[in-house]
């Protein structure tokens, strides 16, 4: 650690590092061999395997650094923002520019205890903020609610995977997504 303003800064750790240079590498070409991603991550094979036992593992640490990131993010988005329509559009405004990192965990097979966890966990913050759009008329009550939770994460992926096709703006995608899970996707000036 390297004092800097008088607080310790800490170098990334090889596992850390391994664990960057592969997010970079997969959103890139989620194919890549374990040479390749020892060559991204400026590490032999050996050290790649040191760290991490197979691609399972890898992946796995991936979804929880993914998982820790969407959180924050949408921690800091929503801190003091009132109303349930504000706090979900705030939501989607900070998770969508993460998908140019994470958009290829979608289609990742994956079985992790710690990153179900954290996936659950979301979800469950999900749940409320669905309770709140209901409680405010954004969602109608009848509309169960766990549909409209899997609306919502589905919409997140969709939104990550067109980013990263370039079929749709980082900055639209977030206004999208709310229009249609609240308004549909029917032209709005004919309701």
């Amino acid at each position: 650690m390297t004092p800097t303003n008088g607080k310790a800064e800490r170098r990334p750790s090889a596992r850390d590092a391994i664990v960057d240079a592969a997010i970079r590498l997969l959103a890139r070409n989620p194919g890549a061999s374990s040479s390749a991603l020892a060559r991204r991550a400026g590490v032999g094979r050996a050290t790649l395997h040191r760290h991490f036992r197979s691609r399972h593992e890898l992946l796995a640490a991936i979804a929880r650094t993914c998982l820790d990131e969407t959180e924050a993010a949408v921690r800091a988005a929503v801190e003091g923002e009132a109303g349930a329509t504000r706090r979900l559009r705030r939501m989607f405004e900070a998770v969508i520019p993460l998908g140019d990192r994470y958009h290829f965990l979608y289609h990742q097979p994956l079985r992790d205890d710690d990153a179900a966890a954290g996936q659950q966990r979301q979800l469950e913050w999900v749940a409320g903020l669905v309770e709140g759009l209901k409680a405010e008329g954004a969602v109608a009550a009848d509309v169960p609610s766990a549909w409209v939770v899997a609306q919502i994460d589905q919409m997140v992926w969709a939104a990550w995977n067109e980013v990263a096709a370039g079929r749709i703006a980082a900055a639209d995608a977030g206004a999208l997504a709310v229009r249609t899970l609240l308004h549909g996707l029917g032209d709005r000036h004919e309701r």
